[in-house]
């Protein structure tokens, strides 16, 4: 059993080592960093979202669209809810604009671009679990109410790496707020 232990913890340094993150990774602009939260600025990006369906956002990227395009994955893949029913989205690479990104093939799939927003953020590691998404949610939602920030929404839940990460996991609390609390500033 010792020796499997030190197996499985060898080949994983090795194989995530190997694999590394090299995804690209949405944008933003850091606005203000406070001590336990980012205020950031998201640009428009263009996205996918499907009914918590990882298997069609994949079948998405992986050519199943209109154009049979492979797309490559990027991070953070975000979690939220979208008129009561939880969500999945993917962020497609910063070469998609609304007039090259392809359709979905899969009614399951849906393309869009955001619109610019701002956001208070929460990181936190470990794997994203419904107990830790609940907890951090209501740790920054509390944050924003002592700032006297406007939210809007709920909170939306990031995760940046693949379920077979053991260590250093990446999971952020994103929370929209109102523009007009940054330019009064």
């Amino acid at each position: 059993m010792k020796y499997y232990c030190i197996f499985l913890f060898i080949s994983n340094l090795f194989i995530f080592k190997a694999m590394g993150q090299q995804y690209e990774s949405q944008t933003y602009t850091v606005i203000e960093q406070r001590e336990q939260f980012e205020i950031r600025y998201y640009p428009p990006v263009m996205k996918i979202q499907s009914d918590n369906s990882f298997g069609n956002l994949f079948g998405y990227i992986s050519g199943n669209n209109e154009s049979s395009s492979k797309i490559a994955m990027t991070t953070p893949v975000y979690m939220g809810n979208s008129k009561g029913e939880e969500v999945m989205e993917f962020v497609l690479p910063n070469t998609f604009n609304a007039n090259n990104t392809p359709q979905p093939v899969s009614s399951g799939v849906r393309v869009f671009q955001t619109t610019p927003a701002y956001f208070i953020a929460l990181d936190f590691s470990g794997y994203a679990t419904a107990s830790s998404r609940e907890k951090y949610s209501t740790k920054l939602k509390k944050l924003a109410q002592e700032n006297a920030f406007e939210t809007i929404g709920e909170p939306l839940l990031l995760v940046y790496n693949s379920p077979y990460r053991l260590f250093n996991r990446k999971n952020e609390i994103l929370l929209e707020i109102a523009a007009n609390i940054i330019k009064n500033k």
